[in-house]
């Protein structure tokens, strides 16, 4: 059996797989202890808010799907089973040790080790045409307020007049304040937060202001959940009246014998 048989062989395995995953959060961790400011977080991000980011970009759009601080490539895997192609893929990251491993997950991805906060330099030799999409995992808000324009300014430079720009956040407002994206003729979309995230995240997207294709927002799951136990509420509240208008005394006599009763 050849070595990337059994590699595979082994990755499918359910132990292997909680352990890989357990490493990548170690990977991570040890990250953010020797950089903090660099890794932005302390642990890669959730399946949900992953699932969610995949879920803004559009699989049939044409053009190199980038991703800048992929990390140990959970929001990667969430585009490849949004139906993104690997070979599609061009990853932008800083840590040579998390560029190893991206190598090692998504072999036919473009795995680009440099800085994405100078993104056309760091794209200029890996790009056969306009990005599609640019998805974000970069601790934005660690870096000063023009910093954050820049690269978004860059990125839009990059991208076709169709290209959206995907950025989650830990903070409450756009990392790029909405006036200052507005001054460089661009929308922001602010998504429902992602409450199932550990901390809870939110997702916001930047287009062109001419762009009339706007983000569908997926149903956020918590949401929906309380929209279904208010609904339930009303269901059993309305049942209750029903009952109690049918239970009510008629001309002075109950309906209900108290002597029939049984307790």
């Amino acid at each position: 059996m050849s070595a990337h048989r059994r590699q595979a062989k082994l990755l499918a395995s359910p132990k292997n797989r909680i352990d890989l995953r357990l490493s990548d959060e170690a990977r991570f961790i040890r990250s953010w202890l020797e950089n903090p400011l660099l890794a932005g977080a302390i642990t890669p991000s959730g399946r949900f808010l992953a699932r969610a980011m995949a879920q803004c970009v559009d699989p049939a759009s044409t053009g190199p799907i980038v991703e800048l601080g992929p990390g140990t490539g959970p929001v990667t895997q969430a585009l490849l089973a949004r139906g993104i192609a690997q070979e599609r893929l061009v990853l932008v990251e800083f840590e040579p040790t998390f560029c190893h491993l991206l190598a090692q997950k998504f072999p036919k991805a473009k795995i680009v080790r440099g800085d994405a906060y100078r993104l056309a330099d760091t794209l200029a030799a890996s790009l056969d045409a306009p990005p599609a999409a640019i998805v974000s995992s970069l601790p934005l808000l660690t870096k000063p307020e023009a910093a954050r324009l820049a690269l978004l300014r860059q990125a839009f430079e990059l991208m076709g007049p169709d290209g959206r720009f995907i950025q989650f956040t830990y903070g409450v407002k756009s990392p790029v304040p909405a006036h200052l994206a507005a001054s460089h003729h661009l929308r922001t979309q602010s998504l429902a937060p992602i409450w199932l995230n550990l901390p809870p995240a939110r997702i916001f997207v930047y287009r062109h202001a001419d762009c009339p294709h706007a983000i569908e927002p997926q149903p956020d799951m918590i949401d929906k959940l309380l929209r279904q136990s208010r609904r339930f509420g009303r269901e059993i509240r309305d049942e209750l009246e029903v009952a109690r208008s049918r239970l009510a005394p008629k001309g002075g006599k109950s309906l209900i014998d108290p002597k029939s009763r049984r307790f």
